[in-house]
């Protein structure tokens, strides 16, 4: 099964295909507007780069975020446009999960981390690999670096862009074996990991299909708090 997979929550487009276990292509392009016009050429050019057309792809994943609000209602209603235009199957994955994914081979506990965009405040995954994926342990965490802390077990892998500094970040609160990975959402890991729900028989409506805002409020909280100390 081919898939084409979508993420823009990181300030980039990441796009990538796979068939099966095999990744055919993978783009990762600088995204310094939301431009729908910006996405549709680099999926052509991702396409391209596989040697397929959109007609040979047989379904679509979308990273849903946390991350840039802007970028991430962007990404998700070109991956629901694609699903509707194609009349082709959509799964939405959490940009987590597709961070989390990456790291899969890199250790048994993993922290996959988000920045919310204003001081310690980040978005968390936490994850225990899993003959070449991923489970995920507990809840997604929305709160300070402080309290992620308490969460993590030793050793742990944390998957991040920024990751020294926030192992940095984290050992100062917790005595604990921290290697830190640095890497963003890749295309081909929302590609994987969409495929393994359908796989299970899932898949979502595109019309209905919403960005993640994991505790939206809470996020915003923290944005306006640091927002007004900076005023």
């Amino acid at each position: 099964m081919k898939v084409l997979g979508l993420d823009t929550s990181g300030y980039i487009n990441a796009l990538g295909v796979v068939d099966g276990d095999r990744v055919i292509a993978e783009g990762r392009y600088p995204a310094a507007t939301d431009s729908l016009e910006q996405i549709v050429d680099n999926i052509d050019t991702t396409l391209r780069d596989a040697g397929l057309t959109l007609a040979d792809v047989d379904a679509f994943g979308v990273g849903l975020g946390p991350g840039s609000w802007t970028g991430i209602r962007v990404g998700v209603t070109v991956g629901k446009t694609l699903a509707f235009s194609t009349g082709k199957p959509v799964c939405g994955v959490s940009s987590l999960d597709a961070l989390g994914f990456v790291a899969r081979d890199y250790g048994c506990f993993i922290c996959a981390v988000i920045a919310v965009g204003a001081g310690d405040a980040v978005y968390a995954g936490l994850y225990r690999q899993d003959n070449g994926s991923i489970i995920q342990v507990g809840d997604y965490f929305t709160g300070l670096i402080p309290d992620l802390a308490q969460r993590l077990e030793s050793p742990v892998v944390l998957v991040a862009k920024g990751a020294k500094d926030y192992a940095d970040a984290l050992k100062q609160h917790a005595e604990i074996e921290i290697t830190g990975v640095e890497a963003r959402p890749y295309g081909s890991a929302v590609a994987a990991l969409a495929e393994k729900r359908l796989k299970n028989g899932e898949q979502d409506d595109a019309l209905a299909l919403s960005p993640m805002y994991l505790k939206e409020s809470t996020a915003k909280a923290f944005v306006n708090k640091y927002a007004g100390s900076r005023g």
